[in-house]
C-alpha cells in the first residue's frame, strides 16, 4: 500500500480544517465588531436625547434583540447542527414571554 495518498488527503483536510476555523474567526470578529457598534449606538441615542422616550425605548429593545441574536448564534453556536430542540424552545419561551409583556402591559394601561 502507498501512504502518499492518505498523508495528502490528511494534509487536504488539515487545510480544509484551518480555512474553516479562521472563517469562524472572522464571522466572530464582526460580530463583535457589531455588536460594540450596536452598544455605542443605544448609549449614543440614550445621551443625545434626540427622540422621545417611548421611541428611545423602542429603539433599544430592538438593538437589545438584535445583539441578543447575534450573541446567540454566533457566540453560542446556535446556528450548528444538533441545536433543533434547543432553538425551537428559545423560541417558544420568546413567543410566550411576548405574549406575557403584552397582556401584562394590556392589563396596566
Amino acid at each position: 500500500m502507498e501512504k502518499r495518498p492518505m498523508n495528502e488527503s490528511h494534509k487536504q483536510l488539515e487545510l480544509e480544517v484551518k480555512a474553516e476555523s479562521k472563517r469562524e474567526y472572522q464571522l466572530q470578529l464582526i460580530s463583535f465588531a457589531m455588536m460594540i457598534l450596536l452598544t455605542f449606538l443605544a448609549f449614543g441615542a440614550v445621551y443625545a436625547e434626540l427622540m422621545p422616550v417611548w421611541a428611545a425605548g423602542g429603539f433599544l429593545i430592538i438593538l437589545a434583540i438584535i445583539q441578543v441574536f447575534l450573541q446567540l448564534y454566533m457566540f453560542m453556536h446556535m446556528n450548528n447542527r444538533g441545536n433543533t430542540w434547543i432553538v425551537g424552545m428559545m423560541w417558544l419561551g420568546i413567543f410566550v414571554a411576548v405574549i406575557t409583556v403584552a397582556a401584562l402591559r394590556l392589563l396596566i394601561w
